[in-house]
This record gives structure tokens, sequence and C-alpha cells, in this order.
């Protein structure tokens, strides 16, 4: 039997397992937010963004809309894949949607106070737009350890039959302008990415610039986690030929991952389907966490697994 949503969002989830959020939450970012933790997400549930809140990363309560109120380029109901970075004492959301002429995925951006909102757009046009190239998604802010601020996103060449590519452009200070020119990074060349690359992450450890992004269909056990390095915030970067996080036999296409840092730990945390219900809307792409290890330019993450990360 599926728990349905209404129910977990009236008391924490029961058990210390994967995955950490049993209801469809997909695209999912983890942050600090005082001695606790907030997740936002994908739109569902009634919510633009969904969020959920937790003392401990184990049990999440469902939180309240991270934006109610959209911008006026927007669609309403088609928010995707939002990510938040802090720059100084504001919080800068960068999100997808769909502007409304001519129908197109673009990237916009939203600021607010508190971590969980609520973010305002008061924007009149997108801060990305590709036309030419299907649009734009997936965009996800950087700032290196020098203080360069750097935004990351896919152009949606696989809805108008062109290639996917993952590019990179300077952003302001503050994380309200982008400067300079976009630069692309990586496009899908390797057997196992099909005909997409998306969702991209950058972590810096040790002066190494580490990628992680999404490929192959999203609503498909094919879905996994690429993972390429470089010295360079703007590359040129070099992928691992095998993705490092793929699907088992309790997690189905696992994807579209986030990082960040708990007591000197990093965790990734993802979306993944229930092996039994790829593509389904109940209970959908489910959260979840593992670890991740480096090692110069190598790294390893800890399958996806009912068993969580130990420690947590």
């Amino acid at each position: 039997m599926t728990t349905p949503a209404s129910t977990w969002a009236s008391r924490p989830a029961a058990a210390a397992t994967n995955p950490v959020w049993p209801s469809n939450f997909p695209d999912p970012q983890i942050l600090p937010d005082g001695d606790g933790w907030v997740a936002i997400a994908t739109n569902g549930n009634g919510m633009n963004v969904q969020t959920l809140v937790s003392d401990d990363l184990t049990s999440w309560t469902q939180g309240s809309d991270a934006m109610p109120e959209l911008a006026s380029w927007t669609t309403p109901g088609k928010v995707w894949a939002p990510e938040v970075h802090r720059f100084g004492d504001r919080w800068v959301m960068y999100y997808t949607t769909t502007a409304p002429d001519p129908s197109i995925q673009c990237i916009g951006l939203a600021v607010a106070d508190d971590p969980k909102g609520p973010y305002r757009d008061t924007g009149s046009t997108p801060l990305v737009c590709e036309q030419d190239q299907g649009g734009s998604i997936d965009a996800s802010p950087f700032v290196a350890a020098d203080g360069t601020a750097y935004l990351y996103w896919k152009n949606d060449g696989n809805a108008v039959g062109v290639d996917t590519w993952i590019s990179v452009q300077r952003l302001s200070a503050d994380g309200m302008r982008l400067e300079g020119e976009a630069k692309r990074l990586i496009r899908q060349d390797l057997p196992w990415e099909g005909h997409l690359v998306e969702a991209p992450f950058v972590w810096e450890r040790d002066g190494v610039f580490h990628l992680f992004y999404s490929a192959n269909d999203y609503g498909s056990d094919r879905y996994a986690v690429g993972h390429a390095t470089a010295s360079s915030p703007t590359g040129p970067f070099t992928k691992d030929a095998e993705p490092v996080l793929t699907s088992t036999d309790v997690a189905a296409g696992p994807g579209h991952c986030a990082l960040f840092d708990k007591d000197g730990r990093v965790l990734m945390v993802y979306h993944a389907w229930a092996p039994d219900a790829v593509g389904s809307e109940v209970p959908g792409r489910t959260m979840w966490l593992s670890e991740v290890t480096f090692d110069g330019t190598q790294v390893s993450v800890t399958p996806a697994q009912s068993r969580l990360p130990a420690g947590l």
C-alpha cells in the first residue's frame, strides 16, 4: 500500500532509512537552516516549490510553498529544479519554468531572506533563455574558494533535436546578474548518456572542480549520475567513462543530485523511482541520501540502498 503525501505531511518519516522522504520530491537540494535543514524541490503537492524541514536529515516534515507567487512572465504550475545559494544576507533561487510566448523552458531568479522562503521574482524577463537551442533548464549556482560566482545550466536541446550542452557563465558578486560570456563545457558523447546531459552541480575539493551531472531518460532506470573534473570552474572538464551512481534493486534511475556538507562529510541528495513504479505519479521520485568521498580527481558514491550512510 502506498502512503498518501497528506499523511506524511502530518508526521515525520517513521524509519531512518532511504528513501528519507517517501513521496514525490523531484530534483532535491538540501540546505542548512540554523540548527536544522531545509530541502527544496520541483513543484508538487499544490506548491510551486516544495519544501521539507528536518532536525537530523533522516526524519522530515512537509513545509510550505517556498515561492507562493510567480513572476508575470512565468506559467503557473510549471516550476522545476530550483537551486539556492546564499549571497550575503540573502538567499537567491535559480529555477526553471515555462515562458508563455514562445512556450519554452527558461531560467528565472528569485530572492528571499530565509532559505525556506518566500522567494520573490520581480523580474519581467528570464535570466537565461536560449530559444534557438530549445530553451534553458537546470540552473546551478556555485561560488569558488576565491569568491568568484558562476551559474551552470543545460540547454534543452533534446526538446528540439539538437545537442544538449552544460554551460557556465560568471555571476555578479551578489548572484543577481550574469557577466561575460557563456562557455560550453560538456555534451552527451558517452554511450551510457543516451540523448542528453543535464542537472549540473559543481563541488570544489583540494583545487579540483568536480562536475556532477545526470544523463539519459529521467523516466527510466537508465538515468544515472556522471562525474567530470577540471582544474578550473570553467573547464575543460574530463569525464569519467562510467556513471558514479546508477540503479540498484531498491532505487531506479537515481539522479539530479546536489551535494552538501555535514560535519566535514559530503553527502549527496538525489531522487529515484521505486523499481516497480518507474514513471509513476505515486510514489513518484522520492528523496535519497548517499555519501561522497574524494581522492584527487576520483570520487566514490555509496550506492542507492535502503541503509543510510553510517552515522546518520
